[in-house]
Formats: C-alpha cells, structure tokens, sequence
C-alpha cells in the first residue's frame, strides 16, 4: 500500500520523539512497525540499531518533521469535521501509514496489557513457556513502550534467573527466552535502568550465550558502573569469540 520513500516516520513517545520504521510482513498481509531511534527532549539521539548505520541528519529530520507538519495535528476521533484530509496533504500516503499505524499500535498495546495482566495473576509468570514470552514483549520492544517494559522486567528476571538455573535447562529451538530478556534489557537501558537492564542481559547470556548479548551485558554493565560484571562478561566473550577492538579497548583503559 505504501511507497518505499516513506518507510520511516515520527510519532511522540515515553522518552522523546521515537522514529519508527515500517517492516513489510508478506505472511501477514500488512505492516509492522519498530522504534529504531529516539530523539529526546534535549536534542540527544539515541540510536537504537546503530548495526543499521542509519544517517543521523535523516532521524533527526523525522523528528523535526513530526512537529512541523500540519497533518498530524490533533483532532477529535468522533468528530469527522476535525479530521485531517488526504485530498488537502502534501503527501496523502502519509496521512494512510499514520492510519495504519495507529492500528498496529492499539494491536500492541491490548497484547502488551493482556501480557502484563497475566503475569500479575498467580503461577502466571511460571507457566509461561519460552515462546510465549517473546511473543508477549515483542510489541512492548517493537513499539518502544519504555514503562511497560520496565514493569514486565521486574516481575520476569528473579523467576527466569531461577528457570534457567535450574539443571538442564535449554531453551526452546528460538531461543524464545534469551531474546525476551534481550529486548527487556534494551527497554531498560532506555528507561535509565541499567542495574536491571544488566539484570536482563546477565540472564539471557545463562540462557544461551552468542556475542550479541555478551555486548549487551558489557554495555549495561559499564552503563551500571559494575566493573566485576563487566570485566567477567569481557572474559566470556574472550573466550569464545575474538574480543572487538571496542570493548578490550573499554576494558584495558579501565
């Protein structure tokens, strides 16, 4: 439905103005989205992919431009009269992507809040497979619900360091627990919480360890100040992987 030139955009969120992108998804028949940066409210940028190598010039545009345009001003949903045309927009195409947007984000936001509501009930974090649970953050992750995010970590952490201590564990064949605790770290270093987000990521490496999430470890674990955590991360990375120039660079200053 939406052209290739407008595959990213601008929307406010918890922490600043997030820049989200549109992800085609074939098998559904429709779009999803992904906050892949934040501008926050004193002109910092956070890039949250920076793997991507995006142009930071475009990100900040985005956000300049979700403040400028006279298209996403507010108006009344029960009120037609108020409602910003496509036949008066610039760009009609955009007025649609926010449209479908909107959608998606309600989508996400009733399974976010179903997620959250069964864990609160009792035995409700325990029963919770593997799969499930990344199922259950991804759109938290995806759509950058930072508050969500630090909620479900809380609760989640103390049961799964426990789940994966237990003798022999292993995950499912999608890892589906290392990476819902790899996109609570993420939210946590967004939401300035980086002795849980380290929390987070010390427990998705127990889970299954790739060089992905020792990365995420050392950052958190420098973000906390917890130089034990992070001189033993360091280590475990060196002794699988060659050691990026970064991070021994980190730790030999230190």
């Amino acid at each position: 439905m939406f052209d290739d030139d407008i595959p990213e955009f601008a929307v406010q969120g918890e922490r600043g103005i997030d820049v989200f992108r549109r992800l085609d998804d074939e098998s559904q028949r429709r779009a999803r989205y992904r906050c892949i940066a934040t501008v926050a409210g004193d002109g910092a940028l956070h890039d949250h992919a920076p793997e991507a190598r995006r142009d930071p010039a475009a990100l900040r545009e985005h956000a300049a431009r979700l403040r400028e345009d006279p298209l996403l001003s507010a108006f009344s949903l029960g009120d037609p009269a108020s409602w910003p045309l496509a036949a008066g927009a610039a760009d009609p195409m955009r007025l649609f992507l926010y449209v479908d947007f909107f959608r998606a984000w309600q989508v996400a936001d009733l399974a976010g809040a179903r997620f959250e509501s069964r864990l609160s009930r009792p035995d409700g974090a325990s029963s919770i497979a593997a799969a499930d649970l990344a199922t259950g953050v991804a759109p938290v992750f995806d759509f950058n619900r930072v508050a969500r995010g630090l909620r479900l970590a809380a609760h989640l952490v103390p049961m799964l360091r426990d789940r994966v201590a237990t003798p022999g564990f292993r995950d499912d064949r999608n890892g589906g627990t290392g990476y819902a605790l790899r996109m609570l770290g993420d939210l946590c270093l967004r939401g300035d919480e980086p002795t849980l987000a380290l929390a987070c990521f010390d427990t998705a490496v127990s889970a299954g360890d790739n060089p992905f999430r020792r990365r995420k470890a050392i950052e958190a674990a420098r973000a906390a100040g917890d130089a034990e955590a992070e001189a033993r991360h360091r280590t475990g990375y060196a002794a699988r992987w060659p050691l990026p120039a970064d991070l021994a660079a980190a730790g030999d200053a230190a």
